[in-house]
C-alpha cells in the first residue's frame, strides 16, 4: 500500500458509514478497563505572544520532528488481535456549521493540519494533528512525542495546511493532555485550541469521530511529511503490535512532520472518518500507531470539557 497524495475519488468506502451529529450529541459513556497515567499543562501565554513568536521566518526554519523508531529483526506479520479491552466506544464526526462558509461535509481533508511548536532548548519543530469531535469544539488529536512531557511550549495549529497555505487561518492553544508510561502504545495527546474572534476551529471546518478501544480493521494514515508539505496517505490491514500498538505494513513515507497524523478507519468517499489512533512512528518495517484506549478516552475527555 504506497504512500499517496489526496486524491478523495481514488478511496473507496470501507465498513459502516459514519453517523454525523452535533457534538452536543457527543456520548459520554467512559470505556471500562484501567487506565495509565495522564498528565496536563495549561498554555500562559496571550494570542498576541504567540502570534509575535511564529514570524514567517520562524515557520520556514521549523525543523521536522522525527518520528518514532523501533527497531526489529523479525518482519511484522499480522496475526491474533488482542488489544481491546475494554468497552468499544465511538465518537460521532461534525459537520461545520453553515455559517463557516465551508462545504457542509465531514472530511478529514479539511480537518487534517499543520502543527507547529517548541521544545525549550532544542528549537521549532512541525508535525501533524486532526480537529476531532468535542463538545468545546476545539480539540485536535495528535502524537505525546510532539513535545508533549519535554516543556512542548507555542502550540499553532493550521487545519487543510498545504504547502504553506493555511486557508482557515491558524489557532493557538489553551491546553494539553497526554497519556504517559510506555512507548507506540501510549503515544496519545490532545490539544485544546483558543477561539480567535469567537471561531471554534469545529464549527469552521467540521471534526473526524473518534473510536476508542476499537479493534484492529483496515485503515489509512494521514499525515503531512515535512519534506512533501502536504497531506498524504497510506491504507492497509491493521494488526496488534507486540507491545500494544497497533500496526500497517507496506507504509511507506510518512516520514517526519507526519508524527500525530490521524490512524483512521471506515473511511467514506466524502471523507468521513473515525480516528482510532495517532500516527506515532515505525516499528521495524511496519507503521505504527497509538491505538485509542482508555487512557486516551480520558485525557480527550478531560480536554473536550475544558
Amino acid at each position: 500500500m504506497r504512500l499517496r497524495r489526496f486524491a478523495l475519488t481514488a478511496l473507496a468506502a470501507a465498513g459502516l458509514c459514519a453517523v454525523l451529529t452535533p457534538a452536543s450529541a457527543v456520548a459520554q459513556d467512559r470505556p471500562t478497563g484501567s487506565p495509565t497515567g495522564t498528565a496536563t499543562v495549561v498554555n500562559t501565554k496571550s494570542r498576541a505572544q504567540l502570534d509575535a513568536y511564529w514570524t514567517p521566518e520562524r515557520i520556514r526554519k521549523a525543523k521536522a520532528l522525527p518520528a518514532s523508531e523501533i527497531s526489529s529483526k523479525v518482519t511484522p506479520s499480522a496475526g491474533p488481535t488482542a488489544e481491546v479491552t475494554g468497552k468499544p466506544v465511538h465518537i460521532p464526526a461534525t459537520r461545520p456549521t453553515a455559517s463557516s462558509g465551508v462545504q457542509a461535509q465531514a472530511s478529514v481533508w479539511g480537518t487534517v493540519g499543520r502543527l507547529l511548536f517548541t521544545i525549550p532548548g532544542k528549537g521549532d519543530y512541525i508535525c501533524s494533528g486532526n480537529v476531532v469531535t468535542s463538545n468545546n469544539g476545539s480539540v485536535v488529536a495528535t502524537a505525546r512525542h510532539c513535545g508533549f512531557g519535554e516543556g512542548g511550549t507555542n502550540y499553532r495549529f493550521a487545519p487543510n495546511y498545504n504547502s504553506g497555505n493555511a486557508p482557515y487561518g491558524w489557532w493557538g492553544w489553551r491546553s494539553a493532555g497526554w497519556v504517559t508510561g510506555g512507548g507506540q502504545e501510549n503515544d496519545s495527546a490532545f490539544l485544546v485550541l483558543d477561539t480567535p474572534s469567537g471561531r471554534r476551529v469545529q464549527d469552521v471546518v467540521g471534526s473526524t469521530g473518534l473510536g476508542f478501544n476499537w479493534s484492529s480493521n483496515y485503515a489509512h494514515i494521514i499525515g503531512l511529511p515535512a519534506d512533501k508539505d502536504y497531506a498524504v496517505w497510506c491504507e492497509g490491514q491493521g494488526y496488534a503490535g507486540p507491545d500494544g500498538q497497533r500496526l500497517m505494513n507496506n507504509c511507506i513515507g510518512l516520514t517526519g512532520g507526519a508524527s500525530g497524523g490521524a490512524w483512521i478507519e471506515n473511511y467514506q468517499s466524502d471523507g468521513s472518518a473515525i480516528q482510532t489512533g495517532a500516527y506515532s512512528g515505525s516499528y521495524g518495517s511496519a507503521a505504527a500507531t497509538s491505538a485509542y484506549g482508555n487512557s486516551a478516552y480520558d485525557v480527550w475527555n478531560g480536554a473536550q470539557n475544558s
